[in-house]
């Protein structure tokens, strides 16, 4: 939405929506919290919590009208993102030829409907994982978000199963035996830490040093998707323990301990400290395992067009939770798929995902979170 349709359009606060203010400040007051949008009666909206900035555009837009002059300049200074996100959350609506609309409904006014969706093979994977989710029509979006994140989750077959039956036959496997790959990771320089995680894992971790999670100094972690096929595993294992653990920046890789984890697309990830340290850390990787048959992981931003590198930046955490990329984005993209099934609009539910991932952030073209995106995010809730 660019900043000329910010001051033509006419705009009303949704009147499904009351605003509620607080009658004490939350306990971590940053100044930024007036109250709650809540809904009225059982019209499907989300209770949102809401700055002062959008309190005071809500009921100045009680009565319909063009954003006004005190808004203006903020609301078009992101290209109208905030507002687009506005309407799209049902905060706002926007008028129409068919009248005021919001959310899905509104999504030809407000979202501009050009993203691919990422790059190259990604791109394909990306675009098809989400028709995939819109066409499970009845899937609440916590079920859909666990769909997404695992598109592309090969069968485990029957003869993969007998041929590696449990975790020793896994680690001969994947280092190429006889020693497996235990034997040759430490030969590399790194040390294993899976035995220091709380909880089994379907994952063997290896650190450059003990002790070492891979949480850069930004609280955001940087990771590297190698994503070969299950047959190419081996050989782009035998690259990363050979020597990236003298990678500067490096932290540390993870991949399966079981069959399952073979056939899933993410199943080798590499962690970084800093964002240029990833850079130089894939350019290198991606030089060594050219070539070799690739997988491809969905919603991560290429590094090969083949699919076989990618990367990605988990949200930092947030006290004692944590989660990552993959899952953070399938989440996002789930909930605005579940949205779309509410209305009619010329968009497809699967584009509207897209484009209201877009708002929060996420160069949807690319999968590369933009500056700033993880404050932008916490801020949402916000409206």
């Amino acid at each position: 939405m660019s900043a000329g349709p910010v001051g033509e359009r006419t705009f009303r606060a949704n009147p499904r929506y009351e605003l509620v203010p607080a009658e004490q400040p939350p306990e971590e007051d940053d100044g930024d919290f007036y109250g709650v949008l809540r809904p009225r009666g059982d019209c499907g909206l989300a209770v949102r919590s809401c700055s002062p900035e959008t309190a005071l555009l809500f009921l100045t837009l009680a009565e319909p009208g063009r954003v006004p002059v005190f808004a203006r300049r903020a609301l078009a200074e992101d290209g109208g993102r905030a507002l687009a996100r506005l309407v799209a959350d049902g905060v706002l609506e926007v008028l129409t030829d068919e009248g005021f609309r919001y959310g899905y409904a509104a999504a030809d006014a407000v979202l501009p409907g050009r993203s691919r969706g990422g790059q190259g093979r990604i791109a394909a994977l990306s675009v098809a994982a989400l028709r995939y989710g819109q066409a499970l029509a009845d899937l609440p979006a916590e079920a859909l978000a666990g769909r997404l994140y695992g598109y592309g989750h090969q069968p485990v077959s029957a003869e993969l199963l007998h041929r590696l039956p449990d975790e020793a036959a896994v680690d001969a496997y994947l280092g190429g035996a006889p020693g497996g790959l235990g034997e040759r990771a430490r030969t590399g320089g790194w040390t294993e830490t899976t035995g220091d995680l709380a909880g089994p894992s379907p994952w063997r971790h290896w650190s450059v040093e003990a002790g070492r999670r891979g949480w850069g100094r930004s609280g955001v972690t940087y990771k590297l998707y190698v994503s070969p096929s299950a047959e190419a595993m081996p050989a782009a294992l035998a690259e990363i323990t050979g020597g990236l653990a003298r990678t500067p920046g490096v932290t540390g890789f993870k991949t399966a301990r079981e069959a399952a984890g073979i056939c899933r697309p993410d199943k080798i990830v590499i962690y970084f400290d800093r964002l240029d340290d990833l850079r130089e850390g894939a350019s290198l990787l991606a030089g060594r395992v050219g070539g070799m048959a690739a997988h491809g992981v969905a919603f991560s931003a290429a590094v090969t067009l083949d699919g076989l590198v990618s990367w990605g930046a988990d949200p930092p955490r947030a006290g004692a939770q944590a989660t990552s990329w993959r899952m953070w984005v399938a989440g996002r993209l789930a909930e605005h798929l579940v949205t779309a099934r509410t209305a009619h609009s010329g968009m497809p539910p699967w584009r509207f995902a897209l484009e209201r991932l877009r708002l929060s952030g996420v160069d949807t073209d690319t999968w590369v979170p933009t500056d700033g995106m993880w404050s932008e995010a916490a801020r949402e809730g916000h409206g």
